[in-house]
């Protein structure tokens, strides 16, 4: 029997379509595989910052510590002292900066980081809680004898019955759970000294002074160049009514108030809270918030963000 084989024309509509559909697969493909590397870059870049930042935070600690070792007036800490930004440029286009008091606020009116410069929860009274924005008598007595004391945070202060988030964040960043009560004047904000007790005048009259007040460098310190700039702030508190007296005129009570508080007060910053932002590979890292004891070198606290 004879086969006859007949040769017909391929459909071109059909092979057309089988294109398309190859062109169409290849491109989800090719788009899925740059996603996956972008996404590859990506965690390549926040690897890199994570993994960097925290060896630079770590060189920042190390410099706090040697640079308080080294202090030039260990005596005291200023505004001016405090506030000075530093920066560290390192190899690999590597660098961190720090500070302790935003120097960008008004000096009435502070951000506060040096952690000296607030009232600490566990050690005040019923009256310079009491006298904190958003407190009042029956708050602090609530938290003086809650049984929560002493806090390890300041957040813990919200387990106090009553005292509700909205009143908290009027005051939190006036207190502080580290140090030994004691406030340094020449670092401390207007509402942190008038919660321990200063009239508002008094108060307005102090920070007036540790602006203005230049100290000159005692003998046991360098010699001070011609052209640098003196400190300005309070050097020692035996002297600082007498100080106050040649600024200014007192009256009996404002005398009377700061000789009572006199106690309640250092010049001196013993903890510090300061903030370290790296730059690993001239980019923006990560932001960390550390708490030490310079004289014994320890970390008390170490927040990442």
């Amino acid at each position: 029997m004879n086969r006859q084989f007949i040769y017909r024309e391929p459909n071109q509509g059909s092979i057309l379509v089988v294109c398309l559909w190859t062109i169409m697969i290849l491109g989800i493909l090719g788009l899925g595989i740059t996603g996956l590397v972008f996404q590859e870059i990506r965690f390549s870049k926040t690897y890199f910052r994570l993994i960097t930042s925290l060896p630079l935070a770590r060189g920042a600690l190390k410099t706090v510590f040697y640079l308080r070792e080294k202090d030039a007036t260990p005596a005291y800490d200023t505004w001016d002292e405090l506030s000075k930004e530093v920066k560290s440029s390192l190899c690999a286009n590597n660098s961190y900066r720090y500070f302790f008091v935003d120097k960008n606020n008004s000096q009435d009116n502070p951000e506060i980081i040096d952690e000296s410069a607030l009232i600490n929860l566990n050690l005040a009274s019923v009256d310079v809680l009491a006298r904190l924005p958003g407190m009042n008598k029956e708050l602090a007595e609530a938290v003086v004898n809650s049984g929560l004391r002493p806090f390890s945070t300041i957040n813990e202060v919200l387990l106090v019955k009553d005292l509700s988030k909205d009143k908290f964040l009027l005051f939190k960043d006036l207190v502080t759970v580290y140090g030994m009560g004691k406030v340094n004047i020449n670092t401390a904000s207007k509402a942190v000294l008038i919660a321990l007790g200063l009239d508002e005048e008094l108060t307005n009259l102090i920070l007036r002074f540790r602006r203005e007040n230049k100290i000159k460098p005692a003998a046991t310190e360098p010699t001070v160049e011609p052209a640098a700039e003196l400190e300005c702030g309070i050097s020692d508190l035996a002297s600082l009514l007498n100080n106050l007296r040649d600024f200014t005129s007192l009256s009996l009570r404002q005398e009377q108030d700061l000789l009572v508080l006199l106690p309640a007060f250092d010049v001196k910053s013993e903890y510090l809270r300061f903030n370290v932002i790296t730059a690993p590979g001239g980019q923006e890292g990560l932001h960390y918030s550390i708490v030490i004891h310079p004289p014994t070198k320890k970390v008390l606290s170490w927040t990442e963000h």
